[in-house]
């Protein structure tokens, strides 16, 4: 059987070119290594390698062998990273991982509630804007292009995000965000360095908010404003009703529960701000109420956002036994069924400013 060794000993050979180089990053005796190699041979019954005066060259076959191994490394090596950024969740409980279908839906949320969230998301002109938390940057695009004078640093803890929402922000041609990564319980930028900060949909995912308030109040200027906006779970309201409607939502609150979050942060934005000592503190619902008046909304936010969050921790809710598969699958269908049968559905977001 082919092994990962086996992957890697012809990565290696290809890049250092000889045996005896190999060997030597690979820790290994030249006689070990040419058994690995013979035995590697003897598994795909094909020559990788033609011997030419002691030196290796690549036959048709091993040339095929080394390409589709060099991708397979690659893959593994991603995996590697992604794995890493898993940990780092589960020990420290405050990054959140985006699925591909996690990162369509954030998209998709980004752009159905930005005329709710994002209608007063302005600064003045050639001022220094720190988002704090810009995951794939869903809405980095938004307030970039909202204030495309002023300078702004997105930054997040995972390299994932960061690489997706450089990848957004350079298909739409947006020229004034630099990305960095960088954890936000401890920022590496000098105090009183930035006019205005932007936190959208971080602090729910975190177990201590106010340390991150704490800090982002640290590099915040003197007379600066915080703006956070977070979503409420309990907010959540529809016609027609269900019983397993309402079990799967109140999952999806006791997973984040579980995972050091908070899915109904939203009520508690002024406190929060308070306590870290802002002043002029000013919290403004953002409303969205849907029925099939509103096309949009019905497809964007009932069943592109609202409904594919709670489908995207079914997998995890039922394996943590806080719902039932039967009582997911159920609870999903009727969300849907809310958008399929002309019902209505309400989600109250809220937006909080405060001032140094």
């Amino acid at each position: 059987m082919i092994a990962f060794k086996h992957l890697k000993l012809i990565e290696v050979i290809d890049r250092k070119g000889s045996l005896s180089k190999a060997a030597k990053e690979l820790n290994l005796s030249q006689s070990a290594l040419s058994h690995q190699l013979k035995q590697l041979e003897e598994i795909l019954e094909i020559k990788v390698f033609h011997r030419v005066n002691n030196n290796l060259i690549f036959t048709e076959e091993g040339k095929e062998f080394r390409d589709y191994g060099a991708s397979i490394l690659k893959e593994m090596a991603q995996l590697k990273t992604r794995m890493a950024e898993i940990k780092e969740f589960q020990v420290n409980q405050y990054t959140h991982g985006y699925s591909l279908q996690e990162t369509n839906r954030l998209y998709d949320q980004a752009s159905t509630v930005a005329d709710f969230i994002h209608w007063d998301s302005y600064w003045e002109k050639g001022t220094k804007i720190l988002e704090a938390g810009c995951g794939v940057g869903a809405q980095t695009q938004i307030i970039a292009t909202n204030n495309p004078t002023c300078e702004i640093t997105a930054v997040d803890i995972s390299d994932r995000s960061i690489t997706e929402a450089k990848k957004l922000i350079a298909t739409s041609d947006i020229k004034n965000v630099q990305f960095q990564i960088a954890d936000l319980r401890k920022l590496n930028f000098p105090d009183e360095y930035y006019d205005h900060i932007f936190v959208c949909f971080v602090l729910e995912h975190t177990p201590n908010p106010l340390q991150i308030l704490t800090e982002l109040k640290r590099v915040l200027k003197k007379d600066g404003t915080i703006t956070v906006v977070e979503g409420d779970h309990g907010s959540t309201y529809f016609y027609p009703d269900s019983t397993t409607a309402r079990k799967a939502v109140a999952a999806q609150v006791e997973l984040q529960k579980k995972n050091g979050g908070n899915a109904n942060i939203g009520r508690t934005l002024y406190p929060l701000l308070e306590q870290c000592g802002f002043q002029q503190i000013a919290i403004s619902p953002r409303q969205i109420y849907v029925d099939k008046s509103k096309p949009n909304l019905v497809d964007g936010f009932i069943r592109k956002t609202f409904t594919a969050m709670i489908k995207g921790v079914e997998e995890e809710a039922v394996s943590k036994g806080i719902i039932s598969k039967n009582e997911m699958e159920e609870g999903i269908a009727n969300l849907y069924r809310v958008a399929d049968t002309g019902g209505t559905f309400c989600y109250t977001f809220f937006k909080g400013v405060g001032v140094k």
